[in-house]
């Protein structure tokens, strides 16, 4: 399962709808599959049709690699569009030999699709991707698209919530009254714990 933010998504998909009808794509890094790096590039492909295929150069590919490795991240794969196509790795995807291919379907432009895949001995296997909002907080399902909070936020939630509770309880802690950001956010009470 690889993880990604709100804000790197909709760097990829602004990318992906800006290049239409022409493919375009990038590189991802991170770690343990989630996905803290997007490095953007432009489709290089000169030979062929650029609405069909999406083309890196050398350098691209080490500036990607470098650029990772100046981060901490592990580099993940490249992604992709496909303005007209399915979300799925076509032959030519394939015959890159990369690990992991991420790919974004445009063939609904108001609906796109964003799909992950390992690739191990040419056999292809979907891997799930989750949306979190920047703050780590909520996760969508692409395949799904219900939300629900992760398991390690929610386990640290509850527990400064439980805290919070304990100390309130004991008395320990006073919170002050804040004044309003406006006068229909006023409360006539305050809170002391």
């Amino acid at each position: 399962m690889f993880v990604i933010t709100e804000h790197q998504y909709s760097i990829i998909m602004e990318q992906a709808q800006t290049a239409y009808p022409e493919e375009t794509g990038g590189f991802l890094g991170g770690k343990a599959g989630e996905i803290l790096g997007v490095l953007p590039v432009s489709n290089k492909n000169i030979e062929g049709d650029r609405k069909k295929e999406f083309g890196l150069i050398g350098e691209d590919i080490q500036r990607a690699h470098d650029f990772f490795k100046k981060h901490g991240l592990a580099y993940l794969g490249v992604y992709h569009s496909h303005p007209k196509g399915i979300a799925y790795p076509s032959d030519q995807d394939l015959k890159n030999m990369q690990k992991h291919l991420f790919i974004i379907s445009l063939k609904d432009r108001y609906n796109p699709e964003f799909r992950a895949y390992t690739v191990e001995n040419r056999q292809v296997i979907p891997e799930d991707i989750k949306i979190v909002d920047d703050r780590h907080t909520t996760v969508i399902d692409i395949t799904t698209g219900k939300p629900k909070l992760s398991q390690n936020v929610l386990e640290a939630e509850m527990i400064k919530l439980s805290i919070m509770i304990e100390d309130i309880i004991d008395r320990k802690k006073r919170y002050p009254k804040l004044a309003p950001s406006n006068k229909w956010e006023a409360s006539s009470f305050n809170t002391v714990a």
